[in-house]
């Protein structure tokens, strides 16, 4: 009878620590399935945020390089028209120039030849000096019309904007009353006007081109600003989506382990409750058996 209930003693220790452990696994199960729901959520959520990012990322994009290639054709439109203008320029000021010494000859011989015949008739000296006054009167005239032509030809050509109409050639009410008070006047002065004309707007015309390439030079740092912080803006997503993509690695592969530990005790515990409860029943009804032959024996004996 001892060597009996020690037995059963044993057998049902054994049969409780077997259920203590099925729930216990049984437990790691419901665990399991809630992490894997949990980490399924996770995945689902981080898919969601990378669609939403990357639909915000690729309309700044597109925008920034749209607006990149604009301002570059905006300057080399620019910097082609300065090169035309400046070729334009440089054709007027020669053409200017050789009018110029061509129209100072034509000076020299007629004042050369005022003189040869201001000895003969002082009639004629006036006459001269009056038809010559009025020669140098119409020649300014015809300089300042050909110039002012010609500059209207580079703006219909070239396109100024608005600011640009200060480098024009100005001729209103006060300059053609200023050439027609040169009548009595030398030719000599009415050449250094003309010079003095020129020259401001040649300097007018540096003045403009310099301000010009400053803004030039502005547009392309504030361009090349741009970029900077485009190329900034660009690592910092591409870092930011690289480490999501880590984490989602990281997330994957805890999700296999755990679909793994959860298949593997599906796989342990799925034969445990039959063997146990076939050994349990065996045990139980050898056990049953054994106290029944006792009892049959003690009357015997007795």
């Amino acid at each position: 009878l001892q060597i009996l209930s020690f037995r059963w003693e044993e057998e049902l220790t054994r049969r409780m620590s077997l259920e203590s452990m099925v729930e216990t696994l049984r437990e790691e199960a419901q665990e399991a399935e809630a992490l894997q729901e949990e980490l399924n959520e996770k995945i689902e959520r981080l898919k969601a945020e990378l669609v939403v990012f990357k639909g915000l990322m690729s309309d700044p994009m597109t925008d920034l390089d749209t607006k990149i290639q604009e301002k570059a054709m905006k300057v080399d439109m620019d910097i082609c028209r300065r090169i035309d203008i400046t070729a334009k320029l440089c054709d007027v000021a020669q053409q200017r120039n050789s009018e110029d010494v061509s129209k100072i000859f034509q000076v020299a011989s007629k004042k050369k030849e005022r003189k040869l015949t201001s000895d003969d008739d002082l009639s004629e000296q006036d006459g001269d000096n009056g038809r010559f006054s009025d020669d140098e009167v119409s020649c300014s005239l015809n300089i300042t019309d050909e110039m002012k032509r010609m500059f209207n030809q580079l703006r219909e050509t070239f396109d100024f904007d608005d600011d640009c109409d200060s480098l024009t050639w100005e001729e209103n009410e006060e300059t053609l009353l200023l050439w027609e008070d040169f009548t009595n006047c030398n030719p000599s002065i009415d050449l250094q006007g003309e010079e003095e004309n020129l020259g401001n707007l040649i300097h007018e015309t540096e003045s403009f081109f310099k301000t010009r390439d400053k803004e030039y030079q502005e547009t392309i740092g504030q361009i090349e600003l741009e970029l900077a912080t485009a190329k900034s803006d660009m690592n910092r997503h591409l870092h930011e989506y690289m480490e999501m993509c880590s984490m989602k690695r990281g997330l994957d592969v805890q999700m296999e382990t755990c679909r793994r530990l959860i298949k593997g005790s599906a796989d342990r515990n799925s034969p445990s409750p039959s063997s146990v409860a076939s050994s349990d029943s065996g045990n139980t009804d050898e056990i049953q058996d054994e106290l029944d032959r006792d009892t049959d024996v003690e009357p015997m004996v007795s």
